[in-house]
C-alpha cells in the first residue's frame, strides 16, 4: 500500500512537471492542447493545472480563439513572471555583470560593477549589495528564487576547482549565498553558459550537438552532446586552452594555445611590439581601426590561430555548428569572415557552420538564469525554450 501511495505521488509530480514544462514552452497555451500534446485526460490536466495555479507559478491571461465547431473560448494559461526572480552574476576582469531575469528568462535589467584590482572578499560584499537592493525594489510575489555565476574557469559539483585569473580565497560562493538568502546557489564555466545560452535561447535548441568557442583572457569551450553539457568526469571539459603545444620541452614551461591566442595574449603580444603597459581591448580594437600595422599583423596572426582551433574543435567533437562568444571579434566584426574563410580552406570534410553570439556578457547571465530556473521549478530534465516567452 505505501508503495502505492509513493507511486501515485511520483506520477503526480511527474505529470505537473511535464504540464509546467508544457506550458513554459508553449505560452499562451489552452489545457486542451496541453491535454492533447501529453496525450493527458483534460480531467487530470485540470486537476493539475489548479494545483499549479495554488503554488501561483501559472496565471491566466485571458480567452484564445473558439474551435471551427464552435463552443466556449479555451482560457490561455502562461507563467506567472511576477512569481518571482533570478539574479546572475558573471565574473569578468575588470567588471562585475549582473542580471535580474523573470521566471520565464525576460530581463529585468542588467548593470555592471568596476572591480578590476579587488579581492574576491571585496567583489563578494558588492554582490551583496545587488542582491540586497533587488531584493529591497523587487515587487514580485516570492522574490528571490536562485542565483548563478558564471566561472572564469572549471567548475565540479558546484565548487570552482581551477580559477586562473582569480583567487578564491577559500570562499565557497555556493554555500555563502545559500546559507544567507536560502535559495538556490549555481556555479557554472562561462563558456558552458555560453552554450546553453545558444541551446535554450536561441537557434541552438534545435541542434542535437554544438559547440561554444569562448575567447576572453583564456580560451574554453561549452560542449552540448545529445542536447545536454558535457562536462567530463571532473567538470574540466572544453579546456581547450589548456591543451600543451606538440613540441613544448619538458623541463621547462609548456606553452599552452590560450599563450597565442586569447585575448590577453592580443593585448600582450601586442604591447610588446608597442613597449606599453597600459593597452586595453579597447586599444586594440582602435588600432586595427586606424590601420595599425603592428596591430594588423598580430590580428592576423590571431585570425590563423582561431581557424586552427575552429578546425580542431570539429576534428574533436564533430558539432553541428560552432559558436563563437569573444568580445574582441564582436568589436572587430570584419575579423569573422577571414576566420571563417581560413577555416574553410584547412577543413577536409564538410565544413560546418560558425556563428557569433550577438552579446557575449549577456549569453553567460542568460545561461546562468536558464540552468538556475530549471532547479527553481525542478525542471533540471526537461528541455525548456526560452524563446517561447
Amino acid at each position: 500500500m505505501a508503495g502505492d501511495v509513493k507511486n501515485r505521488e511520483e506520477l503526480h509530480e511527474q505529470n505537473i512537471r511535464a504540464i509546467l514544462a508544457e506550458v513554459f514552452n508553449q505560452q499562451p497555451i489552452a489545457r486542451v492542447d496541453i491535454s492533447k500534446n501529453l496525450s493527458l485526460n483534460k480531467s487530470t490536466v485540470s486537476a493539475l493545472y489548479f494545483d499549479l495555479k495554488e503554488r501561483g507559478v501559472v496565471s491566466e491571461l485571458g480567452e484564445g480563439q473558439a474551435s471551427t465547431s464552435g463552443g466556449r473560448k479555451p482560457v490561455l494559461i502562461a507563467i506567472n513572471n511576477r512569481y518571482g526572480f533570478t539574479i546572475n552574476f558573471d565574473f569578468g576582469y575588470r567588471h562585475l555583470h549582473i542580471m535580474r531575469n523573470d521566471i520565464s528568462g525576460g530581463i529585468l535589467d542588467y548593470s555592471q560593477a568596476d572591480v578590476e584590482g579587488l579581492r574576491l572578499s571585496e567583489i563578494v560584499q558588492i554582490i551583496d549589495e545587488a542582491i540586497h537592493d533587488a531584493r529591497r525594489n523587487d515587487r514580485s510575489e516570492h522574490g528571490l528564487l536562485g542565483i548563478s555565476f558564471a566561472i572564469h574557469g572549471t567548475v565540479h559539483n558546484n565548487q570552482v576547482t581551477y580559477s586562473p585569473f582569480m583567487d578564491m580565497e577559500g570562499i565557497d560562493l555556493a554555500n555563502v549565498f545559500e546559507t544567507k538568502y536560502q535559495v538556490p546557489v549555481l556555479l557554472e564555466n562561462e563558456a558552458n553558459l555560453s552554450a546553453v545560452y545558444e541551446r535554450d535561447f536561441n537557434d541552438g535548441h534545435a541542434l542535437n550537438n554544438a559547440v561554444t568557442v569562448s575567447i576572453h583572457r583564456g580560451i574554453g569551450a561549452g560542449i552540448i552532446v545529445n542536447k545536454e553539457l558535457y562536462h567530463g568526469d571532473h567538470g574540466e571539459a572544453g579546456e581547450i586552452g589548456r591543451s600543451v603545444i606538440i613540441g613544448s620541452t619538458l623541463g621547462q614551461t609548456m606553452m599552452k594555445v590560450e599563450d597565442f591566442c586569447s585575448e590577453e595574449a592580443i593585448i600582450s603580444q601586442l604591447g610588446q611590439i608597442k613597449a606599453s603597459q597600459a593597452l586595453d581591448r579597447q586599444s586594440v580594437v582602435e588600432l586595427y581601426n586606424q590601420h595599425d600595422e603592428d596591430a594588423v599583423t598580430v590580428l592576423n596572426g590571431f585570425i590563423r590561430n582561431i581557424a586552427m582551433i575552429i578546425s580542431n574543435v570539429q576534428n574533436n567533437y564533430d558539432p553541428a555548428t560552432i559558436f563563437i562568444n569573444s568580445p574582441l571579434i564582436e568589436e572587430l566584426p570584419s575579423l569573422l569572415p577571414p576566420i571563417t574563410d581560413h577555416y574553410q580552406k584547412m577543413t577536409k570534410s564538410n565544413p560546418v557552420p560558425i556563428k557569433m553570439i550577438a552579446d557575449s556578457h549577456a549569453a553567460t547571465l542568460q545561461g546562468g538564469c536558464a540552468l538556475i530556473t530549471r532547479q527553481v521549478l525542478d525542471l533540471e530534465n526537461f528541455e525548456l525554450n526560452f524563446s517561447a516567452k
